[in-house]
């Protein structure tokens, strides 16, 4: 097997790697959110509720963001185990992010209604805020991907070189 040859496969094993690290990464982020899809309208609205601790995390973390990416007039509200009204936020962008303080342990609920007649289909989720080690491993994949991905560029020019001098 040739010096290229061994290479490539290496620059392969790279890519490979970084896709898994790439892959955990993500599912380390998105693991304790409860996520899900639905349509709301002025009639029906979408309820998510999620077990939170705050001895696992003291931060949560809401989100709704619109599927065709329109912007409506939205609003999001997070109820804590109490069932007092903790956040309400009016939203009128097709992606919204927000923190909020988890007090005490039990069910918190999302949720997303609006005036609008026409249905909306959105995706919302609720859960703890994640720690920075699923953004530290998906961001060393991206990285190990992208060493792969110029590693394969300059096998594929040295290939091409080789052959041209042999050609020559």
């Amino acid at each position: 097997m040739s010096n290229l040859t061994k290479y490539l496969v290496i620059v392969g094993i790279m890519i490979a790697i970084g896709a898994m690290l790439l892959i955990y990464g993500s599912q380390t982020i998105t693991g304790d959110l409860v996520i899900e899809e639905g349509k709301i309208n002025s009639l029906t609205q979408l309820e998510i509720k999620a077990e939170l601790d705050p001895d696992i995390n003291t931060q949560g973390v809401y989100a709704v963001q619109t599927i065709e990416g329109k912007e409506y007039d939205i609003s999001a509200s997070v109820i804590d185990p109490s069932q007092d009204e903790i956040r309400d936020v009016s939203i009128n962008r097709n992606s919204f992010e927000d923190n909020f303080e988890i007090d005490e342990a039990g069910t918190y609920t999302l949720i997303i209604s609006t005036a609008e007649s026409e249905e909306i289909p959105l995706v919302g989720g609720i859960g703890h805020l994640p720690d920075s080690t699923g953004v530290t491993i998906s961001i060393a994949g991206f990285i190990v991907i992208v060493l792969g991905m110029i590693g394969v560029a300059v096998i594929g020019f040295m290939i091409i070189r080789q052959r041209k001098n042999k050609f020559s």
